[in-house]
């Protein structure tokens, strides 16, 4: 081989390994299924299911001081009782439920006169 020639499969040799070498680091994009926030209305429901964690979406018709009250539905006891200040509008909170040994509840929201807003049943799963 002569000097021109091995000069030139140097170089093709150099660009086809900086050419690989760029390709595959690029970024690639990978389109997955997005988790789309869950806006469907709590109380739409007579019967929920919820796990620990889970956000439940629910609208009030006026800013204010609310309560959510969880009620065991064969002992009728209060379990949990939560306040809040809620907007008006869509608002979201998380229903923790890690802690409960009830399987059934009663979830109810009430204003800051103890006027029940709405209410529904949730079984934890």
């Amino acid at each position: 081989m002569d000097k021109k020639n091995i000069i030139s499969f140097i170089l093709i040799y150099l660009l086809t390994t900086i050419s690989i070498f760029f390709i595959g680091c690029r970024k690639v994009d990978v389109v997955g299924p997005s988790a789309q926030p869950v806006t469907k209305e709590f109380f739409a429901n007579q019967m929920n299911t919820v796990s620990n964690g889970d956000s439940i979406n629910f609208t009030l018709q006026t800013a204010g001081i609310y309560t959510l009250t969880m009620i065991d539905t064969i002992q009728n006891q209060v379990v949990t009782r939560e306040k809040f200040t809620g907007k008006t509008g869509m608002n979201s909170l998380n229903i923790y439920t890690k802690t409960l040994t009830q399987t059934y509840l009663l979830v109810v929201l009430m204003d800051n006169n103890n006027n029940q807003i709405n209410k529904t049943k949730i079984t934890i799963k």
